[in-house]
């Protein structure tokens, strides 16, 4: 997968809010306890292609989904 594009980042699922995702990926995701994790406004998908790949990777209910 290395090398390829992400087009779109979506959840789907249940989230257990243990904000792993932000640990790994601070510059993509952000969290709030009531709401869980979120996309941040603007980013650049390409510039942390392999950060968002790696949160996802982690995501212990696989919650985080990305499409290429």
């Amino acid at each position: 997968m290395v090398g390829r594009m992400i087009k779109g980042i979506c959840f789907e699922g249940n989230c257990i809010r243990c904000s792993m995702c932000v640990e790994e990926s601070p510059g993509v995701f952000d969290f709030t306890a009531e709401a869980g994790p979120h996309v941040k406004d603007g980013i650049d998908t390409a510039l942390y292609a392999e950060s968002i790949r790696r949160a996802a990777y982690i995501c212990p209910t696989q919650y985080i989904k990305y499409r290429l």
